[in-house]
């Protein structure tokens, strides 16, 4: 947890950006391998017919990915919120409904799709020397292969609600790298061509999923994940809560397939079609490892982007800025030359077809310019994301592909005609890039009169009177110890008493507040800055914590008092006369203690003490900034085991009155 401190707060910047952005940078090149899996053992037969096909086939594919965004996305925001209001029943509807609802789609989809195949692939671009292809593909990874994808990727979005990052990257990866393995096997040692590549994906699917179905069958009894049908719910604040919420991230998926249905579309209809069709797409596939490195480094400093912007230490938010934009700036310099350099020998790797090879080389040494401007709008764009400005988010992403990319698809072709469409995606994302710059600028402008106002001379203390802060180890007697010290000083004495409180000014449950007041979800500050935020950017527990400051503040205001726990210490240090302690005791003291209090349970005391000190320790490390348990953060540090209940009191209550 100390070390996890360090990387958000006082680890030098270019350090914290590579431990950050990194593993996500690997993560994502597995992404690319697995998005270019197809195209590049297709591409190895040497028949651009079979990758034109793929092209055509990859927009109607695409809405896979958006039914899981509807239905996933929105459901791990109703699932959080509900917990947050102890609401297990609405989290298990909304988790079900998910479930369901994106497979009742699914299979309406599939079916329909499988009526309806040759009206659709036509229009999307088929011929007759593409639509064998494409309806081979599609009928293996949409008809046969819809439920198992959707299915693994909701699951993958719900268990990511419960807290469970690890395996849900684990599920998604596995995914992957089956498809890497199964490719070959298909395509080549079976002959199945591209049919064989959309089967290799179909079970690489269905494997995903079957490993979501076996988390969920480990952590049913702990979570509120549930899949039952019986849970299944048509209500508003389900079903309506989740579309309303998930929709946005549908609509940034079916954008891109938009975009590239638009853009293939209008390729296929000049002459010689086919050939820049399978151009675009590998083109397009050769773009993914520009986008998806990106996107790594952007999304990667997320966290320690979100993390200093919330402790409103405004100055590391622009140095980790500065240095991802100038890293990016970079890459995307480098990539760029790369592809202006070589292009035909980049395509060669994806083709052996001669036409195919010349052809894509142009389209892309012109797609190529679009990296500069890309890679810094998903930049700008992962800023808002962090700082929680999601509907400036959602309006660049919109603009960018339904408004800048569709209208220039038009004007281009229309000019221009071929050449002009290949030029469409560089002139977009530079057009793009400078709006977000724009829309930057002003958000740093706004920062910068916050800080100035934060410099304003500091106002007086809220209260003169005397508080008595009680910080302790779990198991302690810490609560004893501060009960009797208010009843021999005659001050009231809060503890369980700022449950309520801390509950009405939040509006979150009681039972919630109680459960998360003082413990973090995880011990690890990555995964705490990672937490299901709704569309203010704030969690539930940000919520609890700003109604904790402000229920705690008025206490002080009203007069001398003991405050048990809660960050009190941390929270009045400015604000108040504090007496500051901290109790703590031996392990076998402190498990002795729990026992005869609380008795015995499933886990060992030992085992309690560790859990309830970790997630005590994250929460206040999270919130302060201030190591937890460390004597120098302390007036009074005592050990309750040695000197005993009656002697802690007696110290303090001497210290108090001296």
């Amino acid at each position: 947890m100390k070390k996890d401190k360090e990387l958000f707060t006082t680890m030098p910047v270019g350090r914290a950006v590579a431990k950050l952005a990194v593993p996500t940078v690997v993560s994502q090149i597995i992404v690319i391998l697995y998005s270019l899996a197809d195209t590049f053992f297709i591409g190895q037969i040497g028949d651009p017919n079979q990758l034109a096909a793929l092209s055509i086939t990859f927009p109607i594919y695409t809405l896979l990915t958006a039914v899981a965004n509807l239905f996933g996305i929105g459901a791990n925001s109703v699932i959080a919120r509900s917990m947050g209001q102890n609401d297990e029943a609405t989290a298990k509807k909304a988790s079900s409904f998910s479930f369901w609802g994106s497979l009742a789609l699914t299979a309406v989809l599939s079916i329909l799709l499988a009526i309806f195949m040759r009206p659709v692939l036509f229009f999307f671009g088929a011929d007759n020397l593409t639509f064998g292809y494409t309806s081979d593909y599609l009928g293996w990874v949409f008809v046969i292969g819809g439920i198992p994808t959707v299915a693994g990727l909701v699951l993958g979005h719900l268990v990511r609600a419960v807290g469970k990052t690890k395996e849900a990257s684990i599920g998604l990866t596995l995914g992957g790298v089956m498809n890497i393995i199964l490719d070959p096997v298909f395509i080549f040692v079976f002959q199945m061509d591209v049919a064989g590549a959309a089967l290799a994906t179909m079970l690489s699917n269905t494997i995903s999923m079957l490993y979501f179905f076996a988390v969920l069958a480990k952590i049913r009894k702990t979570t509120v994940l549930t899949i039952s049908p019986k849970y299944v719910s048509l209500e508003k604040n389900v079903c309506w809560a989740s579309l309303a919420v998930g929709f946005p991230a549908a609509i940034s998926v079916l954008l891109v397939s938009v975009s590239i249905s638009l853009l293939n579309g209008l390729l296929l209809s000049h002459e010689g079609g086919n050939i820049l069709s399978a151009s675009y797409g590998v083109a397009s596939k050769c773009g993914t490892i520009a986008l998806h490195i990106s996107i790594g480094i952007a999304q990667g400093v997320m966290p320690l982007i979100g993390y200093n912007y919330g402790a409103k230490n405004h100055k590391r938010v622009h140095q980790v800025c500065n240095l991802s934009f100038r890293i990016l700036l970079v890459f995307s310099l480098i990539f760029l030359a790369l592809v202006q350099v070589m292009p035909e020998t980049i395509v060669r790797i994806f083709t052996p077809d001669a036409q195919t090879i010349e052809v894509g080389g142009v389209f892309l040494a012109r797609w190529s310019w679009c990296v500069v401007g890309m890679s810094l709008f998903n930049m700008y764009n992962s800023i808002f994301q962090a700082v929680g400005k999601w509907k400036t988010s959602l309006f660049l992403a919109v603009l960018r592909l339904g408004v800048i990319f569709s209208v220039l698809c038009f004007l281009m072709d229309a000019l221009f005609g071929v050449n002009g469409l290949m030029w469409v995606q560089a002139i977009t994302d530079t057009a793009s890039c400078l709006i977000a710059m724009a829309l930057y600028a002003r958000f740093k402008q706004s920062v910068m009169q916050e800080v100035m106002h934060q410099q304003a001379p500091a106002a007086a203390p809220v209260s003169g009177s005397r508080i008595v802060t009680i910080s302790r180890e779990f198991g302690s007697s810490g609560r004893t110890i501060g009960k009797k010290v208010a009843e021999t000083l005659g001050i009231p004495c809060y503890d369980s008493e700022l449950i309520d409180k801390i509950a009405a000014q939040s509006g979150l449950a009681k039972e919630f507040v109680e459960k998360y007041g003082e413990y973090a979800l995880s011990d690890k500050l990555y995964e705490n800055a990672l937490s299901s935020r709704g569309r203010d950017g704030q969690s539930a527990m940000d919520k609890i914590w700003l109604a904790q400051k402000e229920v705690i503040t008025d206490l002080a205001e009203k007069g001398p008092c003991v405050i048990v726990g809660r960050c009190a210490d941390s929270i009045l240090q400015d604000l108040a006369d504090c007496l500051t302690v901290f109790i703590h005791a031996s392990d076998e003291q402190r498990a002795a203690r729990i026992v005869s209090v609380y008795g015995q349970r499933e886990e060992s005391p030992a085992q309690r003490l560790h859990e309830k000190d970790r997630k005590r320790k994250a929460y206040y490390e999270l919130y302060t900034g201030t190591e937890w348990g460390n004597a120098d953060s302390y007036q009074l540090c005592l050990d309750s085991g040695k000197i005993g209940i009656d002697k802690c009191v007696s110290i303090i209550c001497d210290l108090y009155a001296s």
